[in-house]
């Protein structure tokens, strides 16, 4: 299966520590080069206050993943961000064809 680009943006607890949402990022770039993919960039944002409540919180921390990988992997991340309660909201982007990754 051919790999495209993707980007992940998901929103932690507030009440997480640096640990905590560290262990998050691995545990997900994990994940995606487990099943062939590769991350380019974990760009974790300071904590944030929110345009509005998510679940019932007011502030939360922003983690930006860039990557590539099969569309399997999708499913499995998407598993994986669904059920850890870390995580209050995330969204995924499929990247335009012609973006070209920043390797950092």
């Amino acid at each position: 299966m051919e790999n495209r680009y993707y980007e992940t943006l998901y929103l932690v607890h507030p009440e997480r520590n640096d640990e905590e949402r560290q262990d998050l990022s691995n545990k997900l770039t994990k994940i995606i080069t487990d099943h062939g993919g590769k991350v380019f960039k974990v760009d974790p944002w300071p904590l944030r206050k929110l345009a509005y409540k998510v679940q019932k919180q007011t502030k939360g921390y922003y983690v930006l993943m860039e990557y590539e990988a099969p569309g399997d992997t999708i499913q499995e991340l998407t598993r994986n961000l669904r059920i850890d309660e870390r995580v209050m909201k995330f969204i995924t982007m499929r990247k335009d064809k012609t973006w070209t990754p920043e390797e950092s």
